[in-house]
Formats: C-alpha cells, structure tokens, sequence
C-alpha cells in the first residue's frame, strides 16, 4: 500500500511538473530569437555572378545517361 502511494505521488508529481513546463513553453511569442532585417549575401552574389556571365556561359546543357547494350540481360 505504501510503495502504491509513493508511485501514485512520483507520477502526480512528474504530471505537475510537466504542464507547468508545457505552460511556460507553448504558444507563439511576439518576439521571435534574431533578426529579420539581414542583407542575403548568397542572393546578391549569386545574381551578380548571373549578370556577369555571358549568354553562352548562363545556357544550361543536360547530359543524358549513357546507355549500355543489353544492360541488365544475361545471355
């Protein structure tokens, strides 16, 4: 009986303990960690490379894979 008591406290316990957690945690917050008013560096470097390229550069060429005769086929 004493050992059903002293489970039954540890568990109110760690039930109290967590809601009060989960009470502090949840919900959105009005100020969000960091800032937002950051210059992309990646986006300005990446379009002054794309300006700077000359139209025969900027074109994009697909290689196709190369195809093997009887791949896969056991003669």
């Amino acid at each position: 009986m004493t050992s059903a008591l002293i489970v039954l406290a540890v568990l109110a316990l760690v039930g109290y303990s967590l809601e009060r957690n989960n009470s502090k945690q949840s919900g959105p917050h009005a100020r969000l960690a960091g800032s937002n008013d950051v210059q992309d560096l990646d986006l300005v470097r990446m379009t002054a490379d794309l300006r700077a390229a000359s139209p025969a550069e900027s074109t994009i060429t697909t290689r196709r894979a190369p195809h093997f005769r009887g791949a896969g086929v056991r003669v």
